[in-house]
């Protein structure tokens, strides 16, 4: 059909009979603009164009009327016709945009083709926990080639004045530290592999730097008086869950202030940890398949899938490591965890970190957390006499591990003996401090009959 200049008042009354079913009016203002009208009265306005490249017969949309006037709809073509002159593609582009991944999307391909491949299971829900909390709700509905710098940096401003939660700290007084580092970090990841992949053409996080001065690295290790009064406390927490007596609230406080309130399992795990030196997730989640306590060197293997690096790590069990395991297999009663959580899964890393803000006045050791358990181990190794090799080897670091060709290549030795003479140096160095040699203070192994072991 030639076209003709169109008016507005034409735009506005044209119609067109339910036997035409739709008509295209091309305008002769702009070359290739014309409006679509359909039987219902449905009108649009389109380009019809060749594209540059090969010559193809192409069709865009540039919105319906009355939203789009003739007049903005005849700016918008002749905007296009240049682009399209210059080899561009308008209707390639908005295909295009129909079925790029929302940034949801794309993490959930970053999970499963890079993330669950090549990080441990508590990295990934780890990665999975700030993307529900912190990226999602800001950008998760956008298309990924969307966002923008400055999306970024709205959710690490948000993030970076949220209150910490836990129990013991009032919101305003307490900022997260580390959290918006580790935000912006996952959401560079994902944005630098979609580019490597050819999913994103850019990557919005180029430029731009951690949003907090990463701080001195914690150094806090308990003194000899503090892990007595540490270990004393831990004692103090019942073997038995606490009940609210009937008649007041489950949310009822019964505790007095030299009370613990811990379950003795989440004390045991501590314990554990500051005997091990192990990470207290890493501590929490042991499976009984995991212990080989009737060995003649009783070792508890922790298998790839549960360590931070991905390196499965065997670490031999010392006499008191020994009696805190038989007093937790009482108390687990069965269960094949060592530190049964209340749904019938493995106990949780929080819920260790939780009960100590809990019991933090009834603990009374000023700023202190569980993870801190592991640097005092360390620290406790090095005061008596045992290599950084051996330690770094006992704590499972990779730098050790790996550190060189020869020690990540040629080296298969599992150092089990240096490691077992690091632990039992520490476990008598631990005893003499809590007071009872050859014993856990408060345990109940004398009256703990032997159960089958898992």
């Amino acid at each position: 059909m030639p076209g003709k200049r169109l008016t507005a008042r034409f735009v506005e009354t044209v119609t067109v009979d339910a036997i035409a079913g739709r008509a295209a009016f091309p305008d002769a203002a702009v070359d290739g603009l014309e409006l679509r009208v359909s039987a219902s009265g449905k009108k649009t306005w389109a380009l019809r164009y060749v594209r540059k490249s090969d010559n193809a017969r192409r069709r865009v949309t540039l919105g319906r009327f009355p939203d789009v006037s003739l007049e903005k709809a005849r700016l918008s073509a002749a905007k296009l016709r240049i682009e399209i002159a210059e080899g561009e593609d308008p209707a390639g582009g908005v295909a295009a945009r129909k079925v790029a991944l929302t940034f949801a999307e794309l993490t959930d391909e970053w999970i499963e083709r890079h993330a669950i491949p090549n990080k441990s299971p508590r990295a990934v829900n780890d990665n999975r926990s700030m993307f529900k909390r912190d990226i999602l709700p800001v950008i998760g509905a956008m298309k990924a080639v969307e966002v923008t710098k400055r999306d970024v940096i709205k959710i690490l401003d948000t993030v970076a004045t949220r209150s910490d939660l836990r129990a013991s700290v009032k919101p305003s007084e307490r900022r997260l530290t580390t959290r918006p580092n580790r935000v912006y970090e996952l959401i560079r990841a994902i944005c630098r592999w979609a580019v490597g992949r050819d999913i994103l053409q850019y990557d919005p996080t180029w430029g731009m730097k951690a949003p907090v001065k990463r701080n001195r690295p914690r150094d806090r290790a308990l003194s000899p008086a503090e892990i007595a009064a540490f270990w004393a406390a831990l004692d103090r927490t019942p073997v038995a869950r606490r009940h609210v007596p009937a008649g007041l609230a489950r949310t009822a406080k019964l505790l007095t202030e030299v009370d613990v309130p811990m379950t003795r399992a989440t004390a045991l795990a501590m314990k554990l940890a500051l005997i091990t030196g192990q990470r207290i997730g890493e501590v929490t989640g042991i499976a009984e398949s995991e212990l080989a306590t009737d060995a003649a060197m009783p070792v508890w293997v922790i298998p790839r899938g549960r360590t931070k690096n991905s390196e499965p790590n065997r670490v031999p069990l010392s006499p008191i490591a020994l009696r805190v395991i038989t007093e937790a297999r009482a108390l687990a009663a069965g269960s094949p965890w060592l530190f049964p959580g209340p749904t019938d899964e493995a106990m949780q890393a929080h819920s260790a970190t939780r009960a100590m803000e809990r019991s933090r006045k009834a603990i009374g050791i000023e700023h202190f957390r569980v993870h801190d358990l592991r640097r005092t181990a360390a620290t406790g190794m090095a005061e008596q006499g045992i290599s950084p090799h051996t330690i770094g080897l006992v704590l499972n670091h990779i730098t050790v591990r790996r550190g060189t060709v020869t020690s990540g290549v040629y080296i298969h030795y599992a150092y089990d003996k240096e490691k077992r003479e690091a632990l039992e140096v520490w476990g008598r160095r631990l005893e003499e401090i809590i007071g009872t040699p050859g014993a856990t203070a408060g345990s109940q192994t004398d009256t703990v009959p032997k159960r089958a072991r898992g």
